[in-house]
């Protein structure tokens, strides 16, 4: 999803508690020409063949993935594929792992949506044991749920934004606490700090944080190359 500007991004973080094995990454990206919403990325330690793969109402997994409540449905839809009209927003259809347990994702959707009242932040994506019948399994649950089986992976969507990427001095990481950075998770990949963001607050602080170092760095573009080029991305609401 590099490379794509103006759209909103969120990603989630897949886990499936202290005795799963399943575990991986997944970045949404909504593009504002056409409206889709792309998700990408990686989920492993899967048992080989199809997963249910859906959105559900709750980012809440203080019970593991059965607290994320029931498919994402604010038009009270029978349960379908993602190519039906009659859907559930989250139905989201199977993943595909292979022999190894890894299924690589890339789904494109126009009912999810990163933005609005029917948003998809906050909610959990959630991987199931077992194939989705799409709705025509004839069984009780195929309206439903698909009769996907147990929740073995979930992870709550979240807005981020790339704060900075710096060359690590401990000057730099006190002002990062400073701004009150240190408090938001986050994680450190290919150089960058990613902050995850609930609200424009987060956007504010990082904003500040930047303006420090700027200053800090009088602004001299032989050193700021050095330090590495900066992006910052405002992607919550």
């Amino acid at each position: 999803m590099a490379g794509k500007a103006g759209g909103l991004k969120g990603v989630a973080l897949i886990g499936g508690g202290a005795n799963s094995t399943v575990s991986g990454a997944l970045h949404f990206f909504q593009d504002p020409t056409t409206g889709y919403t792309e998700v990408r990325g990686k989920v492993t330690g899967l048992a080989p063949g199809m997963h249910g793969f859906h959105i559900h109402v709750f980012g809440d997994t203080t019970n593991g993935c059965n607290s994320t409540g029931p498919h994402f449905n604010p038009h009270n839809k029978p349960h379908g594929a993602p190519f039906d009209d009659e859907r559930h927003v989250g139905d989201l259809g199977n993943i595909a792992a292979n022999k190894d347990g890894v299924a690589e994702v890339f789904i494109r959707d126009l009912q999810i949506s990163l933005s609005g009242p029917h948003s998809i932040l906050g909610r959990a994506v959630v991987v199931h044991a077992d194939p989705d019948d799409l709705g025509r399994g004839g069984h009780e649950l195929s309206k439903s749920t698909g009769n996907a089986g147990a929740r073995i992976g979930c992870g709550k969507d979240k807005a981020f934004l790339y704060c900075c990427k710096l060359q690590v001095s401990l000057e730099f990481s006190l002002q990062f606490n400073k701004y009150q950075l240190s408090s938001i998770r986050k994680k450190r990949t290919k150089g960058y700090v990613m902050v995850y963001a609930d609200s424009a607050e987060t956007w504010k602080r990082c904003a500040l944080f930047w303006t420090w170092t700027i200053s800090r760095l009088n602004i001299l573009v032989p050193l700021l190359s050095s330090v590495m080029y900066t992006i910052i991305l405002l992607l919550s609401e």
